[in-house]
């Protein structure tokens, strides 16, 4: 699937432990959409997500994207809160599940990128 998407335009970001093995990874598609942002439970507070988000951002100011846009979890909120994405609004819907329907939520969030000046 991520080679596929990868084929297609989009960034994949990856973050590696001490032994080369993927521990995170995030996926931004050509029009500014952060799709994912995995962290293994293990390799939390590290501050891996962090750096997956700022390379989604370098990413997309090279080829001249000016918004990003997701939609986090709970948990993922407050990561992407710190790397200054705002909430738009709160997504309530529901799921199918085993016995019926479940209640989910998650948040519309946005950063607009400025274009970074050059000094002479």
């Amino acid at each position: 699937m991520y080679r596929e998407r990868a084929a297609q335009g989009h960034a994949v970001f990856v973050a590696v432990d001490d032994t080369d093995c993927p521990v995170a990874y995030a996926l931004l598609e050509p029009d500014g959409h952060l799709d994912r942002l995995y962290n293994h439970p293990d390799h939390t507070r590290r501050g891996l997500a962090a750096a997956l988000l700022q390379a989604a951002e370098d990413h997309a100011r090279g080829k001249g994207i000016e918004r990003l846009y997701t939609e986090a979890s709970e948990l993922a909120r407050p990561a992407f809160e710190r790397a200054g994405y705002g909430v738009t609004h709160r997504r309530d819907f529901t799921i199918e599940g085993p016995n019926g329907a479940v209640p989910i939520h998650n948040y519309a969030m946005e950063k607009r990128l400025k274009a970074r000046t050059t000094t002479p």
